[in-house]
Order: structure tokens, then sequence, then C-alpha cells
């Protein structure tokens, strides 16, 4: 008597084929890890790439209120911190919002009162109450913010220009400065 082993074989060989194998399951589950990883990575650098600017936060406008809370002309300048800038009243009455960042390399730097300029901690850049370059390592003089004026009926009455010229303030206004946009200071001559 014969037995056909062929037969037997296969259907040993099909039932083989149905059960995933150890080997196979980790290369699943390595696999299905690597993909959540992507996934959740993917959601990070998304979520981070994507400004989250609250009204009044550094980055967007943010409003100031009215006019007759500037220094006075010739007044020493006062900051601002919430906003990253310090406010100027020129000798002509002129807004001025200078940001709080050294064009060397990104210190934060002060006003020194007794020497009637902003000095640079790290590098010892110095600049003019109105931001311009006076001397040290920084490229430029400081930059400027954009200030908006607004009248009673949120209504833009003003707006400093692309030069970044000291804003004259209509009485009675309401300022918002854009602590988004600057502009760059101008290059220094030496």
């Amino acid at each position: 008597m014969t037995v056909d082993t062929g037969l037997l074989g296969n259907e040993a060989q099909t039932e083989a084929q149905a059960e995933m194998s150890r080997r196979e399951f980790l290369n699943y589950a390595w696999l299905a890890s690597l993909g959540v990883l992507t996934a959740e990575t993917a959601v990070v650098f998304y979520q981070f790439s994507m400004p989250r600017l609250g009204p009044g936060e550094f980055g967007g406008p943010v409003d100031i209120g009215l006019f007759d809370i500037l220094p006075g002309i010739g007044a020493a300048p006062e900051p601002f911190n919430k906003a990253k800038f310090w406010w100027v009243v020129d000798d002509e009455g002129g807004a001025i919002a200078i940001f709080k960042i050294c064009t060397h390399l990104g210190c934060i730097y002060s006003w020194k009162p007794d020497q009637a300029k902003f000095i640079c901690p790290c590098h010892g850049s110095q600049f003019e109450r109105e931001g311009k370059f006076i001397q040290g390592p920084a490229p430029r003089s400081l930059d400027r913010m954009i200030i908006r004026a607004y009248d009673p009926g949120d209504v833009l009455v003003a707006e400093t220009n692309e030069a970044g010229d000291p804003l004259q303030v209509p009485p009675g206004s309401r300022l918002v400065v854009e602590t988004g946009l600057r502009v760059i200071g101008e290059k220094r001559t030496d």
C-alpha cells in the first residue's frame, strides 16, 4: 500500500503559512511603532511651526493705549518689557519703538542714564537715545518697530513709514505697536 505524501505536505505547508512567525510579528510591531513615532513627530513639528500669538503678545500687534503714556520730549527712554521694546520720544515729539535686542549678536542692551545712551553688556556696542549706532561691533543702528495710531473710532490716522522715522502721533490717539514688523536699522557708516 502506498501513501500519497504530496497531499499531506501541501496541507501542512498551508497551515504553517497561516500562522505568523515570531520574526514577522516583531517586524510588524517595529514598523507600527516607527509609524506612530513618525506621526507624533510630524504633529509636534506642525504645532511648533504655527505661531500662537494672542492679543498683546510679542510677535503680533500690542495695544498700548492712549498717547499720553509715552515719555516726554527729550526724556529718558522707557522700557515696555511685555513687547520687548523701548519707548522714545525724539526732540520733535515723534514716537519711536526701539527693539530691545542688540543688532550685533542678539543680546539685550540697557539704557545707561548717567551716560545718556544704550549700551550692550555683551560686547560693548553703544547707541544714541533714538537708536543710532555710536560705536562697537554692531553692524547697524537699532531696529525699530512699526507704530500705528488710531482715532477713538478705530480709524488709522498715522503709521510709521518704511524708513522707521519717528511717528508724529495726533493727540488722543490709541497706539498699537506691531512687534512682528521691524524696520531694520541703518548700516553703520565707518
